[in-house]
């Protein structure tokens, strides 16, 4: 279960099952397309180091994600948390070929170009994460609202 009320609220019995028994990336994304589905217009994401640079390890850098996260919760903005997405991610990479590129072609990109998504908040030192700039480059082409926070 999450412990993030923000977060928990837009999530039903039934994601937390297809969590567990996704097999791919494409997987998760149908439940984060549900999750986007019952969230309000305008929504944000927070980008920023996960798998490469930040803090030098996934745990501290899921921390500070989370963290991120509910402070931009609590400022009243709308952000999906893809922080429950995180470790079955993890486990999926050290299966899927693809690992990081599919993570960021058939996760990510699909939520970038729903229009669900209009704001990317990037955290402090997201120039370290290869993601991080990937997502920089897909927010500049998207035409997605970009936020640096410090």
């Amino acid at each position: 279960m999450i412990d993030n009320p923000h977060t928990a609220k837009y999530w039903t019995e039934e994601n937390y099952k297809d969590l567990q028994k996704a097999k791919n990336f494409k997987d998760l994304y149908k439940i984060a397309h549900q999750v986007l589905d019952r969230m309000p217009e305008d929504i944000g994401q927070v980008c920023g180091p996960i798998a490469t640079g930040g803090l030098g390890s996934v745990e501290a850098n899921l921390k500070k994600f989370d963290e991120t996260v509910r402070i931009l919760q609590e400022e009243g903005k709308i952000i999906f948390d893809q922080i429950p997405f995180e470790w079955p991610m993890q486990e999926l990479k050290k299966t899927v070929t693809e690992g990081v590129k599919s993570i960021l072609e058939d996760f990510y990109l699909p939520i970038f170009k729903s229009g669900k998504i209009t704001t990317l908040y990037f955290i402090k030192g997201w120039e370290t994460s290869k993601g991080a700039n990937w997502e920089h480059d897909q927010a500049k082409q998207l035409g997605l609202e970009i936020v640096y926070l410090v």
